[in-house]
């Protein structure tokens, strides 16, 4: 009975080398589905900021390389530094107009640079009919007020980080690569609750990374633009006053 029992374990421990070898293979063999992707090789990415001010505007264009598949939807994680901020009301009025922006938290739109975080951006980019191969957006961005300065310097840099570009197709050889550590399960547009597999696509980036000019105020004007705002104010206050009693119905 001893030797039938070591037997079966024996057996047992050759049947879980067999399994766990076959899976190697299968996972080594389904990798290949992904890398034999030629055209995920040359998928480039060309993002720039327009429109001046405080209020800019973000243009993203990624180009998917040559034989690319018709079914595909791309998207767009952005990382957005504490000098800059996407408006929540703002993404919900033009996502009643089809666009397809969304944040992952609330944010402060009221908040200065020096007491705001980081947040997240996901973008999903829409085909370009006329030219195809070509997706594209456009986020309205916010830059916010930093902290005046003691320096000379009248302008600080936002620097816009390279975002994180995600590809989900209809395609089984690329779903079929969700052991892959850069695949990640996220719904394939705002209106669907179901999830699907995006694979993280190394792309190359069109252009020098996004980086802005934002003015600052100094300390040492403080006194002046303090004097000046209470001046402007009592002045406003008193033609106001002068107003109200000089064509102001009162009631004896």
């Amino acid at each position: 009975m001893r030797c039938d029992a070591m037997d079966v374990r024996g057996a047992a421990a050759a049947w879980r080398l067999l399994v766990v070898a076959c899976g190697c293979v299968c996972v080594a063999q389904g990798g290949n589905h992904l890398t034999s992707e030629s055209w995920l090789q040359s998928v480039s990415l060309n993002r720039s900021i327009v429109k001046n001010g405080f209020h800019r505007e973000l243009v993203i264009d990624v180009r998917l390389g040559d034989g690319a598949h018709p079914d595909c939807c791309i998207m767009i994680e952005e990382q957005l530094p504490r000098g800059l901020y996407v408006d929540p009301y703002e993404l919900a009025a033009l996502r009643e107009h089809d666009a397809k922006i969304f944040v992952q938290k609330g944010i402060d739109i009221e908040a200065p640079e020096y007491l705001s975080t980081a947040h997240m951006v996901t973008i999903y980019l829409n085909p370009n009919t006329s030219n195809p191969g070509h997706f594209t957006g456009k986020v309205p961005v916010h830059v916010r007020y930093h902290r005046p300065t003691d320096v000379e310097e009248t302008n600080t840099l936002v620097i816009l980080t390279n975002p994180r570009l995600m590809i989900h197709c209809q395609r089984d050889n690329l779903v079929q690569a969700s052991w892959n550590p850069s695949v990640s399960e996220l719904p394939c547009s705002l209106r669907s609750p179901s999830t699907y597999r995006w694979v993280n696509v190394t792309y190359q980036n069109v252009g020098e990374i996004i980086t802005l000019q934002v003015p600052v105020g100094q300390k040492k004007h403080a006194l002046m633009v303090t004097a000046a705002t209470l001046l402007v104010t009592i002045l406003c206050c008193t033609l106001l006053l002068k107003a109200v009693w000089k064509y102001g119905q009162f009631e004896s």
